[in-house]
């Protein structure tokens, strides 16, 4: 399954200024306001655009609503999904794109945690568990040639690196602000800076078998 909506046909190709303004309506409304809150009609005065617009790129709100998410997540699930050999890929280049996604909308992880758990509305939780399934198989594919390719602690289980590694990329962003500020750590991008410094050094040291040790070992061979 392709992660990326397709266009139907007889609508025009590409990003439009007017799509492109529903989407940011989309996040402006959906990610501080909950699913069934939000209107059409809120959606189109956001974007100065006539609700048909709407239906015309989208079909309904909950076309809107699941582009908007698929799109914001999308360079993740594009990292996720590229060949480890061939891009250079690493856990720490996947963990730095899904910051740097956080930097521009960081109440989407809120978003995805209050849809999920509360279930306020089956549209949004049907949507929103979809994308999570897609990006989760993506997660295990991705932890799955780090394994093949001898780059995990062998003494770990994959499947347990792959909770480990979720968890240091989301959690920060969903803690209550209350721990972030007894802990010092406001979000900002200094914070994410140095959090994605800090998540690099313990995955090298404690998930994910060092290279430069790697090399030491096959040279001594």
């Amino acid at each position: 399954m392709e992660f990326e909506m397709a266009d139907k046909p007889g609508r025009p190709k590409g990003e439009t200024q007017t799509r492109a303004a529903l989407i940011e309506a989309a996040q402006g409304c959906f990610l501080h306001n909950s699913y069934d809150r939000v209107s059409i009609r809120e959606l189109a005065r956001r974007a100065d655009v006539d609700a048909a617009m709407i239906r015309y790129y989208f079909d309904s709100k909950a076309g809107l609503f699941e582009t908007m998410v698929r799109e914001t997540v999308a360079p993740v699930a594009s990292m996720f999904k590229q060949d480890l050999k061939k891009q250079n890929n690493s856990p720490g280049a996947l963990m730095s794109a899904y910051y740097q996604m956080m930097e521009k909308t960081p109440a989407l992880p809120r978003l995805i945690f209050q849809v999920l758990n509360q279930q306020t509305s089956d549209e949004a939780f049907s949507i929103v568990s979809h994308v999570i399934q897609e990006m989760l198989g993506f997660a295990g594919d991705w932890i799955q040639d780090l394994s093949h390719q001898q780059r995990l602690n062998p003494q770990l289980d994959p499947q347990w690196v792959r909770l480990s590694f979720i968890s240091l990329m989301v959690f920060p962003l969903i803690a209550p602000k209350v721990i972030l500020d007894e802990l010092n750590l406001p979000l900002s991008q200094s914070m994410l800076d140095n959090l994605l410094k800090h998540n690099i050094n313990v995955m090298n040291q404690g998930l994910f078998q060092d290279p430069s040790q790697q090399s030491s070992e096959s040279g001594a061979q």
